[in-house]
């Protein structure tokens, strides 16, 4: 494995350890983006995530009792633990600042926001509403808000209304091949972003192209959890599926894995904004077949 390679698969492997995502026959990998890859095992269908429903909320008291949910019930203190049709909201009163861990109701870890990030980040081009906690470079999670979400917040939080402003600092992608949304941060291209599955549409898409990778390169990709790695990656524009292997695009270099053959891999290393160039002159290229070689790239580099 590359060395680029090797540093996107220790973040996912970080992301495991810290429960933003998990794997089992019955369970499912969450990639914290708005939406809930899921097994059909675990599913039997896929809840989107901008239905609204007309759901009995309901909150745990201090007894460890469920009761029907007012505004009074939360307003002081905030309810510590809340559900809804879809989604349960566990606030973490011993961090330094209130914590708000937000799960599906498959158990599904979504994301963690701290007080003051519930606020909604509204993209006045789309239209969509976005809830996103940044824990540092490359690192956020972000989830697509509906009125079901964005009710049981008031509850927990005890008002009528959630704070509101423009999207700024961050904007929607779209990857071409799939139509799968993700959310990019500015100044990340090339190596952040945060997929976001928010239909079950996107959910059989996503699926059918994970499923492509381990079908195509079965020496490359050894398990599910890797073929879904690279279906992040590649919806995020950072790999790219040729003939007979795959390649690795990130802002400091880029890298070919051959399926078949370990000695026709290739690294090459770049700095500053020559990632820039390498995504333009991908995107203007007819066959991915011809990017296996690494002559086509020594050619671009003038090497």
């Amino acid at each position: 494995m590359d060395a680029i390679t090797n540093a996107m698969m220790t973040d996912y492997r970080a992301a495991y350890a810290a429960g933003k995502m998990r794997r089992g026959a019955q369970e499912s990998i969450q990639y914290g983006g708005g939406g809930a890859l899921r097994s059909a095992a675990a599913m039997g269908g896929f809840t989107g995530y901008l239905t609204a429903f007309s759901a009995a909320r309901m909150i745990k008291t201090a007894d460890g009792a469920w009761s029907a949910a007012g505004k009074a019930d939360c307003e002081a203190p905030v309810c510590t633990e809340y559900e809804s049709d879809n989604y349960r909201i566990k606030v973490d009163t011993g961090a330094p600042s209130l914590c708000f861990d937000i799960y599906n109701q498959l158990g599904e870890r979504l994301g963690a926001f701290s007080y003051n990030d519930i606020i909604i980040k509204h993209d006045t081009l789309t239209g969509k509403q976005f809830l996103i906690s940044e824990h540092g470079t490359l690192s956020y999670d972000a989830l697509v808000l509906d009125e079901e979400l964005k009710n049981a917040l008031c509850k927990v939080m005890g008002v009528e209304s959630l704070e509101t402003e423009k999207l700024q600092g961050f904007s929607l992608k779209t990857h071409a091949g799939t139509g799968i949304q993700y959310l990019l941060k500015d100044g990340e291209a090339g190596a952040g972003g945060r997929v976001l599955l928010q239909s079950d549409e996107d959910v059989r898409k996503f699926e059918a192209l994970a499923e492509t990778y381990g079908n195509r390169y079965p020496n490359l990709i050894r398990d599910q959890n890797a073929a879904y790695i690279r279906a992040d990656l590649e919806i995020r524009g950072l790999a790219a599926r040729t003939g007979q292997g795959i390649l690795s695009i990130n802002h400091d270099g880029i890298s070919y894995t051959d399926n078949g053959d370990h000695g026709k891999n290739w690294t090459i290393l770049y700095e500053g904004d020559t990632y820039k160039t390498v995504f333009e002159w991908m995107s203007q290229k007819g066959s991915m077949q011809e990017m296996e070689s690494i002559a086509a790239w020594k050619w671009l580099f003038g090497l």
